[in-house]
């Protein structure tokens, strides 16, 4: 794997490279207060065959931040556009956890040439817009989170997102480094996306899964994503929560492939 850090106007970003002929890379995205070893599992069972490219978001990992004005959302989607075009990538397919498919999302808006596919593990439709009145709401909801304790909040964090125990240790020790303030700002963003507009994306081949004891709402979003586009594909994650792709890596991994190899015979 190829390590290097790469200096960008939203910070330092870490980013690993694994490189295989002939065949598409594939980009891995992870979810808020967690890091690239997210993917470990998925790496490692790809890499022999499938070009791969892991990467911390800004603030995340080994990854540093610069202050914007935008929402983390879209600065991470042009920062990932930055790092493509430095390794030389036209096309990928596009793999993103949680806020890494909101990213991949708006990714997808500003770059549709750019994307082979997108796989979302899980992912709410930017485009579901849920409401412009509950703006009035998330001021409230971002100070009820800054009350809870720091430890207490990052312990939550794990416990509530995986079932196996190890993830949830991974989950509380990734989000302590990150901190409670950076999760919560790109939460609030996170809330935002769902609430504004968005345009639709140009139609790319889509695979959304996620864990079935995951959030109803989540889950719930999930499958009326995959009703309204004809031709994708939406799969239950077994003995999964909202990292599926840790909680269950074999059965994730066996999806994944399955995919990756429908998209070879188009």
């Amino acid at each position: 794997m190829k390590k290097e850090m790469l200096k960008t106007e939203y910070g330092d970003i870490y980013y690993e490279l694994s490189s295989a002929k002939e065949k598409p890379v594939i980009i891995f995205i992870h979810g808020v207060g967690m890091d690239l070893r997210t993917f470990e599992m998925q790496v490692d069972f790809l890499k022999s065959d499938y070009s791969v490219l892991v990467w911390d978001l800004p603030g995340h990992g080994r990854s540093s931040i610069k202050e914007q004005n935008e929402r983390f959302t879209k600065q991470s989607a042009d920062c990932l556009n930055i790092l493509m075009n430095e390794l030389g990538i036209k096309k990928a397919i596009l793999v993103g956890q949680s806020l890494g498919s909101m990213i991949v999302q708006h990714f997808q808006i500003k770059n549709p040439k750019k994307v082979i596919a997108t796989i979302h593990v899980p992912g709410i439709e930017l485009t579901s817009h849920i409401g412009s009145w509950l703006k009035i709401f998330v001021p409230f909801m971002m100070f009820m989170f800054n009350l809870i304790p720091n430890k207490t909040f990052y312990k939550a964090f794990g416990k509530h997102r995986a079932i196996k125990k190890d993830v949830q240790k991974y989950l509380s020790e990734t989000m302590g480094r990150v901190g409670k303030n950076l999760a919560l700002g790109i939460t609030r963003d996170m809330v935002y996306d769902l609430i504004d507009k968005s345009p639709e994306p140009e139609k790319a081949p889509l695979l959304i899964t996620y864990g079935e004891k995951d959030l109803f709402f989540i889950r719930n979003a999930a499958k009326k994503w995959h009703r309204k586009n004809t031709g994708s594909n939406c799969v239950i994650i077994q003995n999964a929560n909202h990292i599926a792709n840790q909680d269950n890596p074999e059965e994730f991994n066996k999806v994944l492939i399955d995919f990756l190899e429908e998209l070879e015979k188009k």
